[in-house]
């Protein structure tokens, strides 16, 4: 398998990983939770379910077995209009980076490396209001990599979507800001745009920045398909790169959309 499609295959991973939209039915963006007993899912997206009608919990069960994770988000009191929230999750990567170590064809780092027990927390604070026809959140978090310490710094992942999540393993910790915007365009659409911004202060690469835009046709309350693009940006140990991504491939000159079905029961 050629280098392209290797780095093709593992940007997906990541890409499903952190793929999300919301509007105001849906929650998953931002600082409202499910109601109690509520179920929502995705191809890509985590299953979740609502604890009560401001607490629910999602995991990714597609992932569940590479990247071992959780996520709980508590929905807290509304001030000023704007409903705040805390979203906090906890990753386990090491199988993934395992997997792929070594010689072979699905193999992306060399041998040379062996990774530890990894273990990602990430902390956020999220506000959600009403702005102009649409939604409007804003977020920021916390984000710690433990076990990284005697990582070697040859061993990254020199992939968009993929050094940014991993180079809190790299450097301890990290900064998440981040803001989404969602409205109503025409009839069943909606659209849909965010931004976000990675730090992590005193690393030798400490700037990451991706913005994503999707449109969104809703057939019901329970059921809506999504397609749109992610860009990125970041400060890479090859240089400063800019990518839409997922990354292209010879039949796909300009990228690959970002595609979803979402469900709700």
């Amino acid at each position: 398998m050629g280098s392209t499609m290797k780095q093709f295959l593992l940007t997906f991973i990541f890409l499903s990983y952190c793929v999300h939209a919301q509007s105001n039915n849906w929650s998953l963006g931002t600082a409202h939770s499910l109601n109690e007993g509520q179920w929502e899912s995705g191809l890509f997206q985590p299953l979740r379910y609502g604890i009560s009608d401001d607490k629910d919990i999602s995991i990714h069960p597609f992932f569940a077995i590479m990247i071992p994770n959780f996520m709980i988000k508590q929905s807290w009191k509304e001030i000023n209009g704007w409903k705040i929230a805390s979203r906090h999750s906890a990753n386990y990567p090491t199988p993934l980076l395992r997997s792929i170590t070594g010689s072979g064809k699905f193999k992306i780092v060399s041998d040379a490396f062996d990774f530890p027990h990894l273990i990602g927390l990430n902390n956020e604070i999220l506000v959600t209001k009403p702005f102009g026809s649409g939604l409007f959140t804003a977020k920021a978090g916390l984000l710690l990599g433990l076990g990284g310490k005697d990582l070697s710094p040859l061993s990254t992942i020199d992939i968009p979507l993929v050094y940014p999540r991993l180079a809190v393993y790299y450097n301890g910790w990290g900064l998440r800001f981040g803001a989404d915007y969602s409205r109503s365009l025409v009839g069943r659409w909606s659209g849909f745009i965010d931004g976000d911004l990675f730090l992590y202060p005193g690393g030798s690469y400490a700037l990451f920045y991706e913005s994503k835009i999707m449109f969104i046709w809703t057939k019901s309350s329970r059921l809506r398909f999504m397609f749109g693009y992610k860009i990125t940006y970041g400060e890479y140990p090859f240089g400063d790169h800019w990518q839409i991504v997922p990354p292209k491939l010879p039949t796909f000159p300009a990228g690959l959309p970002l595609i979803d079905i979402q469900i709700s029961w």
